[in-house]
């Protein structure tokens, strides 16, 4: 398995993935099938030259993608958000969750981030369960975070200290 940060080149693997994540679990991601797939290549292509994704690779073939975006403002630069974060189906309890969260913490590390945030569905025990496990804890709730198909779907807010 290789993770490395994508590029333009990735633009089309990149959204079949997303596409198959958002398919399958629409609460944990914010943009809906639609946003995702209505999306233009060239567009997916900017986003992937600014250097904010990795992928986890198998040979030729990504398997997995995770997103970090440190704070813009100069007084939370310290502060990074992690999203999206998903690894296929077919590929999960693998390693490549584990690989991209350990490739996100040393280029957060390198960007000089001292805390790490995310989002994850509250109905998602299996994901909070990795998060756990990799030191974040949960400090906050968000009610109807998101509001799918009629449904009011929660989140928690969950913080890892990279200085600590």
């Amino acid at each position: 398995m290789k993770i490395r940060t994508l590029t333009s080149a990735d633009a089309e693997a990149f959204q079949a993935l997303h596409i198959e994540g958002v398919t399958n679990y629409p609460t944990a991601f914010l943009r809906s099938l639609g946003e995702v797939r209505d999306t233009s290549l060239d567009e997916l292509a900017r986003v992937l030259d600014s250097g904010k994704i990795m992928g986890a690779f198998a040979g030729k073939t990504l398997i997995g993608l995770a997103g970090l975006a440190q704070n813009g403002f100069a007084s939370a630069r310290h502060r990074a958000m992690i999203g999206p974060f998903y690894v296929s189906t077919a590929s999960q309890g693998q390693g490549a969750a584990q690989a991209l969260m350990d490739a996100l913490v040393v280029k957060a590390r390198q960007m000089g981030v001292l805390q790490l945030e995310l989002y994850v569905w509250a109905k998602n025990p299996r994901a909070q369960r990795f998060y756990i496990r990799n030191g974040f804890e949960q400090v906050g709730r968000i009610p109807r975070s998101v509001i799918i198909d009629g449904e009011e779907c929660d989140d928690l807010l969950m913080v890892r200290a990279l200085d600590r």
